[in-house]
This record gives structure tokens, C-alpha cells and sequence, in this order.
């Protein structure tokens, strides 16, 4: 597969005053590739700087280095006529869809919007693009004439859906898409997002802090910590087989029906939420899951781990080895 979306060496640094801590570097030296028809789960708990590396795709957040390229194109600095260029062919879904939607206007209007403001169609081009969205997503044609406070949870995300659809995208950012939802209709919308990749060759970069979700509808894996990659890979490797305690802490946070399995899963989550001592460094130096690590060492808190290959996964951790041999 040929590359779509490159990301290299990126970091988003966000201003605040010196009161509150100083400049937050939320992303640094991230590097992330999404191919033609694939989907990358970009995963990682609250903070972790996933859906403000989705934000710097989008141009919603400026970068402050490294590059971003769209189709062999540099769009990292890309200018307002551009990035409305760009928005023919790069969606998002977030995770909120009424409150991204405008509750006076019906969801025809909704949908037609950004056809008319990005495109100019026709009328008759622009209905014929709303209907067909509606209908991939499957909401009928009588939804258009109706107010978004008229539909459930789940069909406001379907129609949040049709919104990128619309577009005709290449490339949709799903940031959070399925995490307000009951875990039946989280089933049906990620059923769709998987069917809405096969039939509209779509490539996606879905953004979750839910690694089970993550796993289901990925064909590879990036988890992030503190603004940082600590693994990446294909997604049964990554999900099924943990190489970083960050990722092993990320999969016991998920509940499964088994109890025993359950249990050990909460053991394994407390070890890696449980503070471990301290020993003097130099601030900034180390890895920075060190202080959560059931498997640190002094190595962890004084030299910070590369992002090396390690049998078909790529995995930021000196105790690499270590955690295999204790999951195994």
C-alpha cells in the first residue's frame, strides 16, 4: 500500500503562562504513516496528545516541528485556501455530534453546508450527495428534513458520519467517535465505519483511549503516552501481545465477563497506576512511564528508551524483555 498520510518528528507545543506551568509540549517527535485503505488506531489515556495530533492534521492546532504530508504533499504550514482545498478529501468525526451540529438547522442543511461553502454544487448535485450519504449510513431520506434534537445518540453520530461522507473523502479522522455511545450502538457504528472503508475505500485514523475498540477496527496500532509513541505495530500484535507496560496497563483497564480474567486484570492495572519510589535525576531525563512502571529500574528514570523494533513490533521500553517473559 501506498502512503496517504505521513507524519514525521512532529510535536504541538500550547502556550500558557508561567503561573500554570509554562509552555505544554502536548506532542513530541511523533512519527505516524497511514497508508491508501487502511485504518491506524492512535491510542492513549486522557492527555496523552492523540486527538491534538488528529487536531494538527486537520490544521486545527499549528505545529510547532516536524512535517506533515497529505498524498505527497506538505500541508504542515498549509495556508486557509488550501486547507479548504483539503477539506474535499480529509474529514473528522468527533465524538460529540450535537454539539458540533447547529440545532436550528435541519440535518439536510447540515449536510449541504459544507458542499455549498467548499464545493458551490448545484442544488440537484447537492441533494443527490445528501440522500446517498444518509442512505450509506443508514438513515432515511426523510432525515434530512428533521432537527438533529429529533434523533438518538447513535443516529446523531450516523449523521455526523454522512457530514464527512458528503465530501467524497479520501481520509477521516475519527477522534472519540464511538466513546459516548452504549456498548450496542459503539458495536453498530464501528460495523459501519468498517463497512463505510470497503465500500468508499476510505483510509481512517481512529482515535480512542479503548484499545479493545481500537483493536476491532484497526489494521495497525500507535499507543501514545504523555505525547510521546511507547509501541506501534500490527494491531493483533500490539492489542493481543503487549510489549510496553504502558500498553499491558491500557488492556487491563478494559473489562472482560470472565471474573478470574477480570481480577487479574484489575491486579494488573493497580501495578502500573501504583506510584514507585523515587531516586534522584536530572528532570526530563528517562522514560516518562517510570513513575507508574511496575518493571522500572534506575536505567528507566535516567535514560530515556528509543523506539526500536523488537520482532514485528516497535516498542520504547528497556524492560522489553522483561514484560514478555512475565505476560508469557
Amino acid at each position: 500500500m501506498t502512503d496517504l498520510v505521513k507524519v514525521r518528528d512532529l510535536s504541538v507545543i500550547y502556550p500558557r503562562p508561567r503561573r500554570s506551568g509554562g509552555p505544554l509540549n502536548a506532542v513530541r517527535g511523533v512519527d505516524l504513516t497511514v497508508c491508501h485503505g487502511e485504518t491506524v488506531g492512535l491510542v492513549g489515556e486522557s492527555g496523552s496528545g492523540k486527538s491534538t495530533i488528529g487536531s494538527a492534521l486537520l490544521g486545527l492546532v499549528p505545529a510547532a516541528a516536524g512535517t506533515i504530508t497529505f498524498d505527497g504533499a506538505d500541508i504542515t504550514r498549509a495556508s486557509r485556501t488550501d486547507r479548504r482545498s483539503l477539506a474535499r478529501r480529509m474529514q473528522v468525526v468527533f465524538q460529540d455530534p450535537y454539539g458540533s451540529m447547529n440545532p436550528a438547522h435541519t440535518v439536510g442543511d447540515t449536510l449541504a453546508e459544507s458542499l455549498r461553502y467548499n464545493l458551490a454544487l448545484p442544488s440537484e448535485e447537492i441533494q443527490a450527495r445528501v440522500l446517498r450519504a444518509l442512505d450509506d449510513v443508514g438513515l432515511p431520506p426523510g432525515a434530512a428534513r428533521r432537527h438533529p434534537a429529533a434523533f438518538s445518540g447513535g443516529q446523531r453520530q450516523r449523521i455526523a458520519i454522512a457530514r464527512a461522507l458528503v465530501m467524497e473523502p479520501d481520509f477521516v479522522v475519527c477522534d472519540e467517535a464511538v466513546s459516548a455511545l452504549d456498548l450496542s450502538v459503539q458495536a453498530q457504528v464501528l460495523n459501519l465505519l468498517a463497512r463505510l472503508k470497503g465500500t468508499r475505500g476510505l483510509s481512517y485514523l481512529f482515535i480512542s483511549h479503548d484499545l479493545a475498540v481500537v483493536r476491532y477496527l484497526s489494521d495497525s496500532i500507535v499507543v501514545l503516552y504523555a505525547g510521546r509513541v511507547v509501541e506501534r505495530g500490527p494491531a493483533a500484535l500490539v492489542a493481543d501481545s503487549p510489549a510496553h507496560p504502558y500498553t499491558r496497563a491500557l488492556l487491563a483497564a478494559a473489562p472482560v465477563p470472565d471474573p478470574t480474567a477480570q481480577l487479574a486484570r484489575r491486579t494488573e492495572r493497580l501495578r502500573a497506576t501504583a506510584p514507585t519510589p523515587a531516586t534522584p535525576g536530572r528532570p526530563g531525563t528517562g522514560c516518562d512511564f517510570a513513575a507508574r512502571c511496575p518493571f522500572v529500574q534506575d536505567i528507566c528514570r535516567t535514560t530515556r528508551p528509543e523506539l526500536t523494533d523488537q520482532g514485528g513490533v516497535s516498542v520504547a521500553c528497556h524492560r522489553y524483555e522483561h514484560v514478555i517473559a512475565r505476560a508469557a
